[in-house]
């Protein structure tokens, strides 16, 4: 059993959970190669480095205007925004920030119906400037704006996160001399909550950002530290890095199974960071989201009598609400005597260490990742420690954890579909691949 623990994380590691001698005599070395890389390919290791002011200044002077922002991003440009908007409910009640991820027709059409453009700002996010699903919101939302406001009411209330010197939202954001901040060109987009992509909307939703990188400096700060002792074992994240990829080869699968909801959205970030960041190469190892203890009824049953192909990676939380008991004396059925007097947290931690219990029994590799308080801090520290433990994942495993070559693959399909003249061949491609060549 290992205990370690920094800040508002502790991690706890079941007697089940192994970690490959190999690697742990280059785990050192690998991880001093990643932090020698924080103003390259590794730049999310310089985020919390960066002032922050004119992010949250520029943030806060539009909430004092509108009492709704809506983010047009995808993947990585939206994932982190969605999971800390969900993890810190208590941002200003007054103010509200929607996240549109995805292009889904109905979806967009059913937010522009919504749409008011006199109380509501929005804000495009794409760190290439030229995603497809993010142009095509943008002008979709844009034109709205326009026929109420004209040009100056797009001046006034649309905001571009992307390229600084490139690229066609950079060029609308010059055209229009609207508000605008930069994605530094080396980081890559799903290691990115911790730039303005993620800090702009937060900022204006009402979230500490001040802590929540601050969180993260922490994290990212006592893991260097570790390595000039020499003890980089008694850093959680880089030894979380050690264990998971010790697995990567046994194990096809990486369950993430949060005890919380407002942890939903966290977890479907982590699942992109690591999917697109080690599955490549031939190799890789499915990341799987869990809620408990909603999926001890959904999943549990694979994960106990499936296929032995999976490490599981457990995150709790503390009791937020101490006051909410269930009662003495039972109104319903003399069966609920059993939870008499207990609080609900009660109640759901022993299905979870129910839950973990029965998987350990089984010999399965089990890691609990433990947050008693989910703040801003510990949110900042929890992005980190996610982004360290895979980017060093991916070093261990001779892995590059900051390309994309699969998801580019697909985008240059979609573009010559759109009728791109420099793609023209891969929609010829495309089409032939899926039977749907044009007639004539």
């Amino acid at each position: 059993m290992y205990r370690l623990q920094i800040e508002n994380i502790l991690i706890l590691s079941g007697s089940n959970v192994f970690f490959d001698r190999a690697l742990e005599s280059s785990l050192k070395a690998q991880a001093q190669a990643l932090f020698a890389r924080k103003h390259e390919e590794a730049f999310f290791l310089s985020c919390p480095e960066t002032d922050i002011t004119p992010i949250v200044q520029g943030a806060k002077a539009l909430a004092q205007r509108f009492k709704k922002m809506l983010v047009l991003g995808i993947g990585g440009s939206a994932l982190g925004t969605i999971a800390a908007i969900q993890a810190l409910p208590l941002q200003a009640k007054e103010r509200q920030v929607v996240v549109l991820s995805n292009l889904d027709p109905f979806t967009v059409g059913e937010t522009l119906d919504r749409f008011d453009p006199h109380d509501t700002v929005v804000c495009c996010v794409t760190k290439s400037g030229s995603t497809v699903e993010t142009l095509v919101q943008t002008e979709v939302f844009a034109e709205k704006i326009y026929d109420s406001f004209g040009r100056r009411g797009l001046e006034e209330r649309l905001v571009i996160i992307t390229d600084p010197d490139s690229g066609p939202a950079r060029r609308i954001a010059r055209s229009l001399g609207c508000l605008s901040f930069d994605v530094p060109p080396k980081l890559g987009g799903r290691y990115s909550v911790l730039s303005a992509v993620g800090l702009f909307p937060l900022a204006f939703a009402g979230v500490d950002c001040t802590s929540l990188v601050q969180g993260a400096s922490k994290v990212f700060g006592t893991a260097e530290a570790s390595l000039r002792m020499e003890r980089p074992l008694d850093h959680p994240s880089l030894f979380s890095a050690l264990v998971h990829a010790s697995m990567f080869s046994s194990k096809s699968v990486r369950v993430l199974w949060a005890y919380g909801d407002r942890l939903q959205g966290f977890v479907q970030w982590f699942c992109q960071l690591w999917a697109e960041s080690l599955g490549k190469d031939g190799r890789g190892q499915t990341p799987v989201g869990a809620i408990g203890s909603t999926d001890q009824h959904s999943l549990l049953q694979l994960f106990i009598g499936g296929p032995d192909d999976k490490c599981y990676t457990f995150l709790t939380l503390g009791n937020p609400r101490h006051d909410l008991v269930v009662p003495l004396d039972p109104l319903l059925d003399e069966a609920i005597q059993e939870f008499a007097g207990k609080t609900v947290f009660e109640c759901f931690d022993a299905l979870r260490m129910g839950t973990m219990a029965a998987l350990l029994e089984k010999g399965l590799p089990v890691v609990r990742i433990h947050i008693p308080n989910l703040d801003a801090t510990a949110l900042g520290a929890l992005f980190a420690h996610f982004e360290l433990e895979t980017a060093l994942s991916g070093f261990l495993l001779g892995l590059n954890p900051f390309d994309q070559p699969g998801v580019e693959a697909g985008k240059a399909f979609a573009h010559g579909l759109l009728g791109r003249a420099d793609k023209a061949h891969f929609g010829l491609v495309a089409r032939k691949l899926l039977g749907e060549e044009k007639d004539g």
